[in-house]
């Protein structure tokens, strides 16, 4: 499914780029409800051999009630339900690796986790609910696959902005174009970031080519739309860091596309001269050697030659045992990217392709 979004925040223009996204109305389907039936009776049996208390918010979790619950209402078998649920509310195949259900070891770890009120300790009870009523849906789909840990914050990397800031100014020349790609942008602020410092250095709009990529629609529908259903004191603080953009025509040559870093890109791709990538090498999704090489021969592909690749990592202590500093400043090089001096995480260059001459001999006579 090709999935392109362009900066808009009237009512009217994000409903309609839901209704690509979400399906409306009430969910009716054979198969749930039998599969439905089969996990409320997991339930019935759970409670009657559970006797350490059903999970309500704010429950202290403990390894013995994770024990006890995976035991009885396992979470293979609640993912099948949701598997199954996700395929009737979405329009989309949706990458569940990363979300909430996958990273939570029991049942009652995941519902501390969605941070959505209305939640039910009973998971057949739950998705029926799920099902019926489309506003509540809406805000459970997006507390899956936006929770808080994913972006949320300007002007995160102040240290990436002057950087570039300073690699802009000091070519002595005003920039004539430049494109450039926030990648795995989650919900977009990277990228707003990168379209106020552009704003700053008066590059025309119409010279400026700003996207955002993600694998989840959903968070480059709400980097489009700066809508968080959830979360409305994220979308009001979203809103009020972007409505200057919004308002002075910053956000001109802004488009978030669904796109996975880790493919090659498509022949047509134009390369970027800018490509960020916080929150993802590195991380808990991309740690290992095989991974990161993957990921930056993708990116390295992406980048045009003097282009520069930024990543920041402070955030990530617990994983860099795994990625120390060294071992990435080597896969760095074997792309032919150069390592270059910077406060927060790492940059890079893309080194533009030697002149190679050859010397003719004149023909003897």
């Amino acid at each position: 499914m090709n999935l392109l979004f362009r900066p808009n925040l009237s009512p009217d223009a994000t409903g309609e780029a839901l209704s690509r996204l979400v399906a409306p109305g009430e969910i009716r389907d054979h198969c749930l409800d039998r599969l439905l039936d089969r996990l409320g009776e997991r339930f019935r049996c759970y409670c009657a051999r559970y006797s350490l208390g059903l999970w309500a918010p704010g429950l202290r979790i403990t390894n013995e009630m994770r024990a006890v619950t995976e035991l009885y209402l396992p979470m293979a078998e609640i993912a099948t339900v949701f598997r199954r649920f996700l395929s009737l509310a979405l329009r989309y195949d949706p990458a569940t690796e990363t979300t909430l259900l996958r990273a939570s070891v029991s049942w009652p770890d995941f519902l501390q986790r969605i941070p959505l009120d209305g939640l039910l300790p009973d998971p057949a009870r739950l998705f029926r609910r799920l099902a019926q009523a489309e506003e509540f849906r809406i805000r459970f789909l997006f507390a899956l696959f936006l929770p808080r840990r994913h972006g949320g914050s300007f002007l995160r990397y102040p240290a990436q902005i002057a950087f570039l800031e300073s690699r802009l100014t000091g070519r002595g020349r005003p920039v004539r174009e430049i494109r450039c790609l926030d990648a795995a942008c989650g919900t977009g602020e990277g990228a707003y970031d990168l379209a106020g410092l552009m704003r700053k250095l008066g590059i025309p709009a119409q010279s400026r080519h700003i996207h955002g990529c993600s694998i989840e629609p959903l968070e480059i529908f709400a980097a489009a739309h700066g809508y968080f259903p959830h979360d409305r004191h994220r979308e009001r603080r979203f809103r009020e860091m972007t409505g200057k953009l919004f308002r002075d025509g910053g956000t001109e040559g802004m488009v978030f596309f669904r796109d996975d870093i880790g493919q090659p890109p498509f022949p047509e791709e134009e390369p970027y001269d800018i490509i960020l990538c916080n929150g993802l090498l590195g991380g808990p999704f991309i740690h290992g050697e095989e991974g990161l090489s993957t990921a930056l021969a993708a990116l390295f592909d992406r980048l045009k030659p003097g282009g520069v690749l930024l990543a920041a990592d402070r955030f990530h202590d617990g994983w860099k045992r795994k990625t120390p500093p060294d071992l990435l400043e080597g896969l760095l090089k074997e792309r032919g990217l150069v390592p270059l001096a910077i406060s927060d995480g790492f940059a890079a260059e893309k080194q533009k392709p030697r002149l190679t001459f050859i010397r003719q001999e004149s023909p003897r006579a």
